[in-house]
């Protein structure tokens, strides 16, 4: 759906049919990601209990622009959002970057329950990642994927070779593969190729720019964390192999809270636990709404 707001035509997409007198569970994707990261979840034992709304960010997905690539801004949106659906007492699920709107959400907005997924703070961006990330979404998404993505899903691979989730799409030139938004070399493992691509896709936007602009964002944003509303019943879910945003039980962040009641570690997991281990990320995420 779109809602009208003060300075965006935002896009809101219901994983199932919106019922005002039910809890909703809203989805804030990571960097240079949208809606459809939520259709990688497993909301088998949740969608028939709350609504499920998955958020597309200013200038991501079907939201209008400009990008704001600054979390406060992003934050401000959401609660923006959420007041125009008349959305109280939500479950706040944000992934890597979503994961620090869901945290900036709550000091303007004491009426949500923020889950922090694979969200460390601070959420440090190595420059390596971010020179990648500059107009070329394909090699980044490479880089994302080489240390984000532990585990692969199984997937059922109809050809040996690269180019069937739409070949077209793609042009060869002396073994480098080119699309719209980038450059990438795959000859070595085409089958994982083809495995990552229901990830790989969502980092696809209308402007290159885009995950270059979040993942600075990420890395300069800073808050104060006495300032966060009830920071005590923030809750955590870790890729026990996440190499993009490890578990630190000495952030100041996570000092905060109960580790014991507030955080679960998803064993051999990556940074993508909703395409690594849909299974295992909805068992937890149910325990922690129900």
């Amino acid at each position: 759906m779109f809602i009208e707001l003060k300075n965006h035509k935002a896009h809101i997409f219901n994983h199932n049919e919106f019922d005002d007198s039910k809890q909703s569970i809203i989805l804030i994707p990571g960097a240079g990601m949208d809606h459809r990261m939520g259709k990688l979840f497993n909301f088998s034992n949740l969608i028939n209990k709350y609504n499920i709304l998955s958020i597309d960010l200013p200038g991501h997905g079907y939201t209008s622009g400009p990008v704001e690539a600054n979390i406060c801004e992003y934050s401000l949106f959401c609660n923006e959002a959420l007041e125009e659906l008349k959305i109280d007492n939500p479950f706040i699920v944000g992934h890597s970057m979503g994961g620090l709107v869901a945290l900036d959400l709550s000091k303007i907005n004491k009426n949500t329950n923020p889950i922090l997924m694979n969200t460390s703070y601070p959420l440090l961006v190595g420059e390596i990642l971010l020179e990648y990330a500059k107009g070329n979404l394909d090699q980044a998404a490479e880089f994302l994927t080489k240390y984000g993505v532990r585990e692969l899903p199984d997937v059922e691979i109809k050809s040996a070779g690269f180019g069937v989730q739409g070949s077209g799409f793609y042009g060869r030139s002396k073994g480098v593969i080119k699309s719209p938004y980038g450059t990438k070399v795959v000859e070595s493992d085409p089958e994982r190729e083809i495995k990552l691509y229901p990830l790989k896709k969502i980092f696809n936007q209308t402007h290159k720019e885009i995950l270059s602009k979040d993942l600075k964002a990420c890395s300069t944003y800073k808050v104060n964390i006495d300032e966060i509303n009830n920071i005590e019943k923030f809750k955590f879910i870790f890729g026990e192999k996440d190499k993009l945003a490890r578990f630190n039980d000495e952030s100041e962040l996570i000092q905060k809270i109960d580790i014991s009641k507030n955080v679960k570690i998803i064993e051999g997991c990556g940074h993508f636990p909703y395409f690594e281990m849909p299974d295992k990320l909805a068992l937890n995420l149910e325990e922690i709404i129900n």
